[in-house]
C-alpha cells in the first residue's frame, strides 16, 4: 500500500515538473517570435516617392528695365512650360528662401555693394511643382532678350538672374544659386548686346534629380 502511495506521489511530482517545463518553453518561444527585430522597421518602403519642388527665379529688378527672360522648365512628369518674364511680371515675396543659406549668404554679400543694394528686395518668380516623382529629373533654361530700343547713357552695373530649386518641406536645396555681375559702359553697350541677345543664361539653367 505504501509503495502504491509513493508511486502515485512520484507520478504527481513528475507531471507537475513537466507542466512547468512546457510552460517555460512556450514563454521563451513567444518572446523570440512575437516582435519585429530592432532596425527592420521603416527602410526604403517608408521613403517618400513624391515631393513638392519650388523653382525660384531671382533677378535684380533693375535688370528688367533692359532685359526680358524666357524661363522654361520641364518638370519630373515631362510637362513643359515657358514663362515670359519682364518688368510687368508680378513678383513673389522672399518667403521660404530666407531659410536657405545658399541664397541668403550670396544676397547678403552682394547687397554690401551699392550697385546691387536693391537685391535685398529682388524680383522673384516662383512656381511650385506638385507631386514630383522621386528619382526623375527637372530641368530649367533661361534665355535672355534685350528689350527693344534699350540703351544706356551711363555705366550700368547689374546682376544676371539665378534660380534656386528647393523642397521646402524637407529643407533641401536641389540647385546651386549664383548670379553674375556686370559693369558696362555706354560705348560697350552695342557689343555687349550681341553677346547676350538670345543666349542662355548659365546661372539660371540647370538640371537635377528629385530626391
Amino acid at each position: 500500500m505504501k509503495k502504491n502511495l509513493y508511486r502515485m506521489f512520484a507520478a504527481i511530482l513528475f507531471c507537475g515538473a513537466m507542466t512547468t517545463v512546457f510552460t517555460s518553453c512556450s514563454k521563451d518561444d513567444d518572446d523570440n517570435n512575437g516582435g519585429t527585430p530592432s532596425g527592420q522597421q521603416g527602410g526604403e518602403n517608408n521613403q517618400p516617392t513624391k515631393r513638392d519642388v519650388e523653382l525660384n527665379f531671382i533677378a535684380q529688378k533693375k535688370s528688367l528695365q533692359y532685359f526680358e527672360y524666357d524661363f522654361k522648365y520641364v518638370d519630373a512628369k515631362g510637362n513643359t512650360k515657358t514663362i515670359d518674364i519682364d518688368e510687368n511680371t508680378a513678383s513673389a515675396s522672399i518667403g521660404t528662401l530666407a531659410q536657405f543659406p545658399v541664397y541668403t549668404q550670396m544676397i547678403s554679400a552682394l547687397t554690401d555693394v551699392e550697385a546691387y543694394a536693391d537685391l535685398a528686395n529682388p524680383f522673384i518668380y516662383r512656381v511650385t511643382l506638385k507631386d514630383q516623382p522621386v528619382g526623375e529629373t527637372i530641368s530649367y533654361t533661361t534665355t535672355c532678350h534685350v528689350k527693344e530700343n534699350a540703351t544706356i547713357t551711363e555705366t550700368l552695373q547689374y546682376a544676371t538672374p539665378g534660380v534656386l530649386a528647393v523642397s521646402v518641406a524637407d529643407n533641401i536645396a536641389y540647385s546651386p544659386f549664383s548670379i553674375r555681375t556686370w559693369k558696362i559702359t555706354p560705348d560697350r553697350w552695342s557689343a555687349y548686346v550681341e553677346t547676350v541677345e538670345g543666349k542662355t543664361v548659365s546661372q539660371a539653367t540647370f538640371e537635377f534629380e528629385v530626391k
